[in-house]
């Protein structure tokens, strides 16, 4: 296990520890996926300690599926220009749709779908960008940005698939016969700092929930 492992684990712990700070808005939501999360990146964990080879695969592919569609539910919510909250919801059958398309003419079932990642991975950085532009509106930027919650989920979430395009973009190149070893290790090296740059995020969005609660409840 690694401390990126590790970091997940604490961010499901700090959600479901407030619970009763989140259950009044969707970020409750992160607690059976982060639950999902630790899941799947235990089992990938056994299936390579157990050398299952490919197998893993299978699981990594539904699961980035399930979490695009995941962050598409959280922008639909956060969005507040109905243009955008359309483009939230039209993206999850076009996602699924492209994923099929994928999945029986080109990588198969056997192979890490990075097609998909990268299609995925461009529209959460779309998505990202759109709500900041949100916010730099006229009725909008005269509030602290960086005391909303769903702000460190979308700093978290940028960071994570621009540097996940780029990782992604090199996948082959970095399996190749001449990269076998360090394109391993360069992979999972960024992998883990950007995973760990994600949750931290997560973390600290689910401790301005409860901080902004508690403002909201101060006698003013």
């Amino acid at each position: 296990m690694s401390i990126d492992f590790y970091l997940e684990v604490i961010s499901l712990l700090i959600s479901i520890f407030l619970y009763k700070d989140l259950k009044s808005t969707k970020m409750v939501y992160f607690i059976p996926f982060l639950l999902l999360t630790v899941t799947v990146e235990f089992i990938g964990y056994l299936s390579v300690y157990y050398n299952l080879g490919n197998k893993n695969y299978r699981i990594y592919n539904i699961f980035n599926l399930l979490e695009f569609i995941f962050y598409a539910f959280l922008f639909y919510n956060n969005f507040k220009i109905q243009i955008l909250k359309k483009l939230a919801i039209a993206f999850i059958p076009l996602l699924i749709a492209f994923s099929l398309i994928n999945y029986l003419f080109f990588q198969g079932i056997d192979h890490f779908h990075t097609y998909t990642l990268l299609f995925g991975s461009f529209f959460m950085v779309f998505f990202c960008c759109c709500y900041f532009y949100e916010w730099v509106l006229p009725d909008q930027i005269s509030q602290n940005l960086l005391k909303q919650s769903f702000f460190w989920i979308c700093v978290g979430l940028l960071l994570f698939y621009l540097g996940s395009v780029i990782i992604n973009a090199l996948f082959e190149y970095l399996r190749s016969s001449d990269m076998l070893q360090e394109g391993k290790k360069i992979y999972t090296l960024i992998n883990k700092s950007l995973n760990i740059v994600l949750y931290t995020s997560f973390s600290i969005s689910f401790i301005l929930c409860r901080n902004n609660k508690k403002s909201s409840l101060s006698p003013s």
